[in-house]
């Protein structure tokens, strides 16, 4: 059972990554998007999870105080929050029901899927959703590193879009440690 203090904090990922999002939803509904830049980058590593990833050029890594890490690029029109929590059920429910209450005409692709991912276990569930009428993108993935961690993709879709092989890149190289 999810506590109200839990809940909460699930909420509030939510809200910070819708907050990035919508500070940056009208300027970059305007702009047209642009290729990616450079493909150089950085390794990033959550030494509690034994995870590590790359971290492309331009993009900025966050470690908040209660351990969330967040990369987010083209000033948070896109992000992928890091949550570091054993009882991954609980922070999925509660980043659904976050999505829920900010988003309009919300949607699932589907039922999660179980596959592997770099040798680790992997939970995903994708959809889309409107939020001040742009079109965004959101995943909620769950790796079983050597903790459980729970990772909450947002963004605008035209933004997703230009940055495409860069975020591909940035996946694959979500490794364990």
């Amino acid at each position: 059972m999810t506590t109200r203090t839990t809940a909460k904090s699930f909420s509030a990922i939510i809200a910070f990554a819708i907050l990035l999002t919508i500070s940056t939803a009208y300027s970059a509904s305007a702009r047209t998007p642009t290729a990616a830049a450079s493909q150089d980058s950085s390794v990033h590593t959550i030494k509690e999870a034994g995870l590590q990833f790359e971290v492309p050029k331009g993009w900025k890594v966050e470690e908040q105080e209660n351990g969330n890490v967040v990369v987010s690029f083209e000033d948070g029109a896109a992000s992928a929050t890091f949550v570091i929590e054993d009882n991954y059920q609980d922070v999925v429910k509660g980043m659904k029901s976050g999505l829920k209450e900010k988003l309009t005409e919300m949607k699932s692709d589907g039922e999660p899927k179980q596959t592997t991912h770099n040798g680790m276990t992997h939970i995903e569930e994708a959809g889309s959703g409107l939020l001040n009428g742009v079109k965004v993108t959101w995943s909620i993935d769950v790796l079983k590193a050597t903790k459980n961690v729970t990772i909450l993709t947002f963004g605008i879709d035209a933004i997703l879009d230009s940055h495409g092989a860069e975020y591909g890149k940035f996946v694959n190289s979500i490794k364990k440690i």
